[in-house]
């Protein structure tokens, strides 16, 4: 018997499964303020050399359909909720 523990949640018990025990590191984070910044001219970067980076390319092409497809779930849900109010206030009406 296995037994998750995670923080705000609570415990699950899973019969009959082994869950490999896995340490996480901690990350210090403090120590991300040392990048110091104030140097970098950004005038310098070769935005043309990053923007046709065929991993650049493809990462925006992944990101674009991501957002399709996000925008078309949601406008597929506003329907169905639509076509489920218009079932129930027809159910309504008839009742009556």
């Amino acid at each position: 018997m296995t037994t998750i523990s995670l923080p705000g949640l609570p415990k699950i018990t899973l019969p009959n499964v082994k869950v490999p025990n896995v340490k996480i590191p901690k990350i210090d984070l403090p120590s991300l303020h040392s990048i110091d910044l104030t140097n970098v001219d950004i005038r310098r970067i070769n935005t043309a050399a990053i923007t046709s980076n065929p991993i650049v390319k493809q990462a925006t092409e992944v990101g674009y359909t991501a957002v399709g497809f996000a925008v078309l779930g949601f406008q597929k849900a506003q329907v169905r909720r639509r076509e489920l109010m218009g079932q129930f206030s027809s159910g309504r009406n008839t009742a009556q």
